[in-house]
């Protein structure tokens, strides 16, 4: 059963009227400089009753490129041809986008958009958490959260989360995941463990019992061709969940095999300095790195020595590459696979994980 089958969708005061695109901004706080913050959603209705999936990108400011997913992805669906109702917020965050920052520059307890979903306070986040959660995901049966745009590194998995309270939440999420189109998928706990149900997809899953995926496919700072591969990759997906969720006529063939994984090892530097990587961005996801290979090293930009060596711990898929830049210590470089983790295992496409 879904939400949305004859009835129009309102959002705010605005009905959404069949086989239209509406564009709907709601103002959600005024600032101290007098301004209005505002989410603007762009509501494309279909001719024909269905379920209805939101896309949600930006929720962090400097992940900005995401929000060409979401542009390109109006430009594919016509409400001709569409059954239900597509959601998309391209500017989760407008003040973190404003600054460029990851999270929102303010004093307040919860600077950081996806980790105040059911905040009860008045901080910036909790109150943009808020109205997302009323005008968006109370909407929708589906959602699809973006992280891809990072400068300087990219990622290259789709996650999903398997310890919904409700079981099913947990089988649809993985369904959604599988149809996207990925070899690979993270099947992770993202209602029990940190940030819980205060990121936008474990709240929209534990507490809406909405199912929802995120794809981190993609980066910037690279060859332009490479980040038009990540663009056209996100956007097949999004249409292949599109179709398997009977919202558009679309035909796709899921992976005949899959690698399910629960989780990622970090590799970043302890030091700052340059960034030299070694394992190329064209090996993302792809090619096997052994315990003990170089990945990258960091060198100094004022002796020219090299500072330190980050090297891979274990046999595994690289799920996130940096290109060369400058980091202070924790920044960002590499995410592995642990591939004879016991969490990490290859199923059959049909199969359940």
């Amino acid at each position: 059963m879904t939400k949305v089958e004859t009835a129009p969708m309102v959002i705010g005061d605005t009905p959404l009227q069949p086989g239209t695109r509406q564009h709907v901004s709601m103002p959600v706080l005024r600032d101290l400089d007098s301004s209005t913050i505002s989410l603007h959603i762009h509501a494309v209705t279909g001719a024909r009753p269905g379920p209805a999936m939101a896309v949600v990108t930006v929720l962090h400011g400097g992940e900005w490129q995401a929000a060409d997913i979401a542009l390109s992805l109006l430009d594919r669906v016509d409400p001709a041809d569409l059954a239900g109702t597509l959601l998309v917020l391209p500017i989760a965050n407008p003040l973190a986008m404003g600054s460029g920052t990851r999270n929102i520059r303010d004093e307040s307890d919860s600077p950081d958009l996806n980790r105040s979903f059911g905040g009860e306070q008045s901080w910036l986040a909790d109150q943009l958490a808020r109205a997302i959660s009323d005008h968006v995901l109370s909407k929708v049966d589906a959602v699809m959260d973006y992280h891809s745009g990072l400068w300087g590194a990219t990622m290259g998995s789709v996650t999903c989360g398997r310890d919904f309270s409700d079981a099913d939440v947990s089988r649809r999420a993985y369904e959604m995941a599988k149809a996207f189109g990925r070899g690979h998928v993270r099947r992770g706990d993202l209602a029990t463990k940190f940030p819980g149900p205060k990121s936008m997809v474990g709240y929209a899953g534990q507490v809406l019992g909405v199912p929802g995926i995120i794809s981190e496919v993609g980066g910037t700072g690279f060859a332009p061709e490479i980040e038009d591969e990540w663009l056209r990759v996100n956007v097949e997906g999004t249409l292949n969940v599109m179709g398997h969720l009977g919202m558009i006529e679309r035909t796709s063939t899921p992976p005949d095999r899959l690698t399910v994984f629960d989780k990622v090892i970090r590799v970043n530097p302890t030091v700052g300095g340059m960034l030299e990587p070694i394992f190329p961005v064209e090996g993302l996801m792809k090619d096997e790195v052994q315990p003990g290979q170089l990945l990258g090293r960091v060198w100094s930009p004022y002796t020219f020595e090299v500072i330190e060596e980050l090297r891979s711990p274990v046999r595994g898929l690289v799920d996130m590459v940096p290109r060369p830049y400058p980091v202070r210590p924790g920044d960002w470089a590499y995410l592995l696979i642990d591939l004879d983790a016991p969490g990490t295992r290859e199923v059959a496409g049909d199969e359940a994980p």
